[in-house]
């Protein structure tokens, strides 16, 4: 399948979103040890980038069979990979929680940490009123005489082998009867193997290890839900969201839609684009590696995030539209409240002062259409302006 309207209209976009999946692929092939030594943790993570890469390249092989749900759908997890690899790659801190924490051991722990004895490498903790201990201690590790070859290593990178999906409930392991272990030890492993999910993995904790490690704010945090929220609309479909994907012509599909295919294009460009960012980051980290024809690939990534960069994800500046969306929005609340004089110069606004959008497909359709508010008299002039785009 050739794809021919796609490329026409999107060329540049695909092409770089081809490119930076094939950079991912063979992102180990770009791997110089330093000194000629080679660590499991670098190549370990190279790896982590293929395997992305394979998820990317499916969204993109749905992408032009017009399959919209699909990649959408498989993106949910290209989204959830790019942000769990970032704590393996980077993560400096870690949470444990201890349950069942009586008052005397809990005033022992605080005891031992305020002398000195033991806990420093905690850098928080709070005990619930269930007596539950949620401690934030400062990375695993690694054992060296030299205080600059000592490597730390997220937590995370060690849950890809520990952690399985495959392990059954606690409550439901009496029907996995394997005839060697008890039900008891059979239980205590369900259980640690659910603790390891709910603490690190699940999305309510992903999000709170990015914020832990410093690599999300709340604002942040609050714009990546935005993301996973449509995402998971196609991973669990319980909406038919033909309609949105499609426009009017939901009686032929799956068929061609400019704008779904240009949001899946972006999609596969950021988030390649901050796998790759993260891992030369890694790279420079103990242990270093060094990342054959670097500047070339830090090129392309600048190159790319700049051309999605109306997609606003984090870490992108809001769009001319955001900014005139918001700018009416004050001039709405103004005149409900009959205090409206002028509207707000879009420009004059700060980034900070643009609130963030709920559905990423319908904003990049409204960002296609010229627009103007009578209220408040504000212009929108569309880089992109299509006719279609009212209609949809």
């Amino acid at each position: 399948m050739t794809w021919d309207k796609g490329k026409s209209e999107h060329g540049d976009l695909y092409r770089c979103a081809v490119r930076l999946v094939g950079e991912l692929s063979g992102m180990a092939h770009r791997l110089e040890p330093v000194d000629d030594v080679e660590h499991a943790f670098n190549t370990d993570n190279a790896k982590r980038c293929a395997s992305l890469s394979v998820y990317l390249q499916s969204s993109l092989d749905s992408l032009v069979r017009d399959a919209y749900a699909p990649a959408f759908s498989v993106l949910r997890s290209c989204m959830e990979h790019v942000l769990v690899d970032k704590l393996i790659f980077l993560g400096q801190r870690y949470v444990q929680v201890f349950s069942e924490i009586d008052d005397e051991t809990w005033s022992r722990w605080q005891a031992e940490r305020n002398s000195g004895e033991a806990w420093q490498n905690v850098a928080s903790w709070r005990r619930s009123n269930k007596r539950n201990v949620r401690v934030l201690f400062e990375g695993l590790h690694s054992k060296s005489e030299k205080e600059e070859e000592r490597q730390t290593i997220g937590i995370h990178y060690f849950l890809l082998n520990e952690y399985s999906p495959f392990v059954a409930p606690p409550s439901e392991q009496e029907y996995f009867d394997d005839g060697v272990t008890d039900a008891t030890m059979r239980r205590d492993h369900a259980v640690h193997n659910k603790s390891l999910y709910e603490t690190y993995l699940r999305w309510l904790s992903v999000k709170e290890s990015l914020k832990e490690n410093g690599f999300a704010d709340g604002e942040s945090v609050r714009a990546l839900d935005v993301h996973y929220r449509f995402l998971s609309a196609f991973v669990h479909p319980n909406t038919d969201a033909t309609r949105l994907l499609y426009g009017n012509r939901t009686w032929e599909w799956p068929s061609y839609d400019h704008y779904s295919s240009e949001l899946v294009l972006l999609y596969v460009i950021v988030l390649s684009v901050e796998e790759t960012r993260n891992f030369l980051k890694m790279a420079d980290n103990s242990p270093r590696v060094g990342i054959s024809d670097r500047d070339s690939l830090e090129a392309l990534c600048d190159q790319a995030w700049d051309m999605s960069s109306h997609l606003w994800f984090p870490g992108q500046p809001p769009h001319g539209y955001d900014r005139f969306v918001e700018a009416n929005r004050r001039g709405f609340r103004e005149r409900r409240s009959g205090t409206f004089d002028r509207a707000v110069n879009p420009a004059s606004l700060s980034e900070d002062e643009i609130s963030y959008y709920d559905n990423p497909l319908q904003r990049l359709i409204r960002m296609h259409s010229s627009a103007s508010e009578y209220m408040t008299g504000l212009v929108y002039q569309s880089p992109w302006h299509r006719n279609d785009a009212r209609g949809r």
